[in-house]
């Protein structure tokens, strides 16, 4: 049972902001269908597998670090490679029905989708080891993309909020990445190359900086414009010390990751709230 529980339960915090974030697609243009729910769905599934994919690539790498080897599943459970391709595609094949309900454009996202999900932790192509893909790649489609997907598949009406939550996604997709790259530096100097690798903790730094500013900004000229409405509004005050922690510290200094995790988990309540309260509505 434990070992179920790291599979199934490990990086909840991050499949969970994929559910968070596809709802919050439904919620902002009242598309509670079932088709617009059983997408949010699937989206969630196959973002949990991409997760499970990374940490099966990831093993012999996370064996070497006492705290990613305790969170690994496979550093425990080693599986063979075939079995574990075609457990994936098993897990895969149900959410590809679904996908395919929206006509070529479902399959088409769907196979970008898992295209990406393989190539960016599996051999030969591993784009996270390739530095400048790495960022391209987390930033474009571990936030952004299922934003996306929602409104593409959905055919919801772009306002300019969603324009903004897309560019919100993706600095805050590259920002998380580059503050891992600085978490597992001395890790990755060892056994993996990465933008972080490649530049230094210096340019990664700076990087980080710059983008954490550029979001806050965004941020405070789309409130003060009007186009945030005040039901986001709680989601930005429950990053602030997330964001100011960011900023504040240096870049050598190991990121509060219970701070992130507090910070997921009230993120996650907050949408909570606001799914019962357009059922009860």
């Amino acid at each position: 049972m434990p070992s179920l529980v790291k599979l199934f339960g490990n990086h909840v915090d991050a499949w969970g902001l994929t559910f968070t974030i596809g709802s919050l697609a439904l919620v902002l243009h009242q598309r509670f269908t079932a088709d617009a729910i059983a997408l949010v769905v699937a989206i969630t599934i196959c973002y949990w597998l991409g997760f499970a994919v990374n940490d099966y690539f990831d093993a012999p790498f996370d064996a070497h670090d006492a705290r990613k080897a305790t969170h690994n599943f496979f550093v425990t459970y080693p599986i063979a490679q075939r079995w574990f391709v075609a457990a994936v595609l098993l897990i895969a094949a149900p959410t590809f029905t679904l996908f395919a309900y929206f006509g070529a454009a479902g399959v088409v996202i769907f196979g970008v989708g898992l295209f990406v999900l393989w190539a960016y932790s599996a051999p030969p192509l591993r784009f996270k080891s390739r530095p400048g893909l790495d960022l391209a790649t987390h930033a474009v489609f571990v936030q952004t993309f299922p934003y996306f997907v929602c409104l593409y598949l959905l055919q919801l009406p772009w306002t300019p909020l969603d324009w903004l939550l897309l560019s919100l996604f993706l600095l805050g997709s590259l920002s998380a990445q580059l503050e891992q790259q600085a978490r597992d530096y001395e890790l990755d100097c060892r056994f993996d190359r990465t933008f972080t690798t490649r530049f230094g903790l210096g340019t990664t730094a700076a990087l980080l900086r710059a983008t954490t500013i550029i979001l806050i900004v965004n941020v405070a000229w789309h409130l003060l414009s009007g186009v945030i409405p005040d039901v986001l509004v709680p989601f930005g005050l429950i990053c602030i010390p997330l964001v100011g922690h960011r900023l504040i510290r240096d870049i050598r200094e190991p990121r509060s990751e219970k701070l992130i995790r507090l910070t997921l988990i009230a993120v996650l309540a907050y949408a909570s709230v606001i799914w019962g309260g357009e059922f009860l509505l």
